[in-house]
């Protein structure tokens, strides 16, 4: 199974979640969380969906192996919010420099957080959907769970993914900041095999 919270970005999603989640119920999901339970897992347009291989269990009365569709979204950011975000982080050399660099600063949700904006969730509030089509009506349900800690490995893997989870792409994201005049600046001083207007990857 993938190891989860390698990284402070899984970590701190995870720790973010237990802040206001049932414990024992979030933890349930470490076991589901890997390839032998998510079946699917799919991230569109800050859209997480999942197929998560549920257990047969008669006291719901379920007598054969399930298949549950799992869904969760964060709050999207607002188009203005965003303005506001990209003229502050294209303001800041330490942080624009980095992400040109396609590297996530350490300090970017300390960023988000002076602006009083969310990247990583702070609230159930900061979630517009967690549902499952499981029996169980608790939430997080344990399939719920294995999703967070599933993203939380994809986190690990790319940070930048919390920009999409808020609804800003990273083409998105990149075609703003080199605008800005920090951007532009870094790219003037740039050779062009290190061209930072290039579009970004996942890792």
């Amino acid at each position: 199974m993938t190891t989860l919270g390698r990284t402070w970005w899984g970590q701190r999603f995870i720790a973010a979640l237990e802040g206001f989640t049932d414990y024992g119920r979030l933890q349930r999901g470490r076991s589901y969380s890997g390839d032998s339970r998510i079946l699917a897992f799919a991230i569109t347009d800050g859209l997480v969906t999942a197929t998560v291989r549920g257990n047969v269990n008669p006291y719901y009365g379920v007598y054969k192996e399930p298949h549950y569709k799992t869904r969760l979204q964060l709050a999207p950011i607002s188009a203005p919010d965003w303005d506001q975000a990209i003229a502050y982080l294209g303001s800041r050399a330490d942080l624009i420099a980095r992400l040109l660099l396609r590297e996530m600063p350490d300090t970017i949700d300390e960023a988000f957080a002076g602006l009083k904006l969310p990247l990583l969730p702070r609230s159930r509030k900061d979630f517009v959907l967690t549902a499952c089509s499981c029996p169980d009506d608790f939430n997080p349900c344990k399939h719920i769970a294995g999703v967070y800690y599933r993203l939380a490995a994809r986190l690990d893997q790319d940070p930048f993914l919390l920009f999409e989870l808020r609804g800003l792409s990273r083409t998105r994201l990149h075609q703003a900041l080199v605008t800005t005049p920090l951007g532009q600046a870094l790219a003037s001083l740039r050779p062009e095999a290190e061209d930072p207007t290039a579009p970004l990857e996942p890792a």
